[in-house]
């Protein structure tokens, strides 16, 4: 079944179903009824249902067609928000009046997002004037002061930003909950988690506000939380991005509902000072020979459904006619995730540094996430022994996964080990926090090692992410299976540096053949 024949069924199904056409997540996400009557075209240009399938070149369209404005998209999103977030918590701040003075004031001079609302993560994308807390609530009340590169080119492409999204504190953890801004609810079920750190971005995508929305990245915080809700998610290439740096950190991007979306926006907002950065797809993918794993990269157990998801793409792409052989990763996951978590323990310092210019006082463990706390006392014992060996480890990665993709251009795992965990389930388990406080008594070495085994309750649901970020490789999740129990888990696809763009080729070989399964999609069937 192509898009256009769901469109048409899917239509069919909101006419039976009274015209709501948010018939079916009525059963998931309780909105106001009275609310959702902004669906009408007479008031907001589109109905409810177009906009809900709409992909943003689709909109940027409708409004130079004149059958919509960019002001009545704006109206029609903000309602959206304002009528699930209550309980999704996806959204943290709105700009409605910012936004419409924007569309205002926006001219046509061919921009591919021409007029098309958007949500921003709240963290490491400032826009000045809004909120800039890192999600540390010594900050609550800290705005930018500037404009980020990266969110300058979002308005260049022609996007009105309306709002941030939620995440955690930081961005450190693989589930989106904060002291600050509380839990991100999961739109396929509202007591599950979204992941993190890009929780609230993928939510907003899910639950139809908008139809992308932009994340970030350095460990899988684009992609995780695009596994537990059914989007899609591309960590680009290290340095290929507006504003990003070449050697290994975080990375900006977007999470969509449509492939063609993020190539319309990879192209649009590349790093013009790294134009050969980014190569061109081959002409023919089936000549790639595609490796498959699905072994913990730390030797923590792996889900079934997880196993499943990546069986079924295999069998998929064998049908297609690619070559896909199993093959493990040539990297010690262990031994990357110390380094993983040893390169990070500036996190903690600088989150002292900026809690401290706020309020006068040093930071103290109330104050923070365990995480957060414990990677400050750690950085105050870091070496410069340590620093060599996350140099060395980084160099080591880089060799053994260039020398991997020579054989294997394309590496396909599991995106995440299980499906969303459940918001009762804790980043740390209790007995790690009670250790935490008091790490600043340990070496550095058992601090590392606390660290490690503190934070492998959430890695364990997480371990395949972090491997593209440290070896600076594009890496794209897929929304491909939904289990039994009617919950997302995705496929992570990974590449050579630079090829981001055979990834979002192969993305579309997926959607084109009906392969993707957003909530839209899997409550359709239903």
């Amino acid at each position: 079944m192509n898009r256009e024949q769901k469109i048409k069924i899917g239509a069919a199904l909101a006419l039976l179903a009274g015209g709501i056409g948010y018939f079916s997540r009525q059963l998931i996400v309780h909105a106001n009824e009275k609310t959702l009557q902004h669906k009408h075209a007479k008031d907001y240009g589109v109905t409810y249902f177009e906009y809900q399938h709409a992909s943003a070149s689709d909109l940027a369209q409708l409004i130079r067609s004149g059958k919509v404005t960019s002001q009545q998209l704006i109206k029609h999103a903000v309602a959206r928000i304002k009528a699930d977030n209550p309980q999704l918590n996806a959204v943290i701040s709105l700009r409605e009046s910012a936004a419409l003075r924007e569309a205002d004031k926006l001219t046509d001079t061919g921009q591919p997002f021409y007029g098309v609302p958007i949500l921003i993560k709240g963290l490491g994308q400032q826009l000045k004037g809004e909120s800039n807390t890192r999600g540390l609530k010594n900050l609550k009340k800290q705005k930018a002061i500037e404009m980020s590169d990266f969110v300058k080119q979002l308005q260049a492409l022609g996007f009105i930003i309306i709002g941030q999204t939620n995440y955690p504190e930081l961005g450190l953890i693989n589930i989106t909950v904060s002291k600050l801004n509380g839990v991100a609810h999961n739109p396929w079920r509202l007591n599950r988690n979204t992941g993190g750190s890009s929780g609230g971005a993928v939510a907003s995508v899910a639950a139809d506000f908008v139809p992308i929305a932009t994340g970030n990245d350095a460990g899988g915080s684009l992609r995780i939380p695009a596994s537990f809700t059914g989007v899609i998610g591309l960590k680009p290439t290290q340095g290929a991005i507006t504003g990003d740096d070449t050697i290994p950190s975080s990375v900006n991007f977007a999470n969509a509902r449509y492939i063609s979306d993020l190539q319309t926006y990879f192209m649009g907002m590349k790093n013009i000072e790294h134009p050969d950065l980014i190569k061109d797809a081959p002409a023919d993918l089936k000549q790639m020979t595609i490796a498959y794993s699905v072994k913990s990269p730390v030797g923590t157990k792996v889900s079934k459904d997880a196993i499943r998801a990546v069986k079924q793409v295999v069998k998929f792409l064998r049908n297609q006619g690619y070559t896909v052989v199993k093959k493990d990763a040539p990297v010690d996951g262990e031994k990357l995730m110390k380094m993983y978590y040893t390169a990070s323990t500036a996190t903690g310092t600088d989150a002292n540094k900026k809690i401290e210019a706020e309020t006068g006082k040093p930071m103290k463990f109330r104050d923070v996430s365990p995480m957060t706390w414990a990677l400050y006392q750690a950085d105050k014992k870091q070496t410069k022994e340590s620093d060599q060996f996350v140099a060395d480890e980084m160099a080591e990665v880089d060799r053994q996964m260039t020398a991997f993709h020579k054989d294997y251009p394309i590496y396909l795992t599991p995106t995440t080990a299980t499906v969303a965990p459940k918001n009762s389930d804790p980043a740390y388990l209790p007995k790690y926090v009670k250790r935490l406080k008091h790490i600043q008594k340990l070496s550095h070495e058992e601090q590392i090692q606390l660290i490690y085994d503190a934070w492998l309750h959430g890695l364990s649901k997480t371990p395949f992410t972090q491997l593209a970020n440290i070896s600076g490789e594009p890496a794209l999740s897929l929304p491909t299976y939904v289990t039994k129990r009617g919950l997302p888990i995705g496929v992570q696809l990974q590449a050579a540096k630079g090829q981001d763009q055979m990834l979002l080729q192969l993305g579309k070989v997926f959607q084109d053949s009906d392969q993707l399964q957003s909530l839209d999609d899997y409550q359709a069937k239903k």
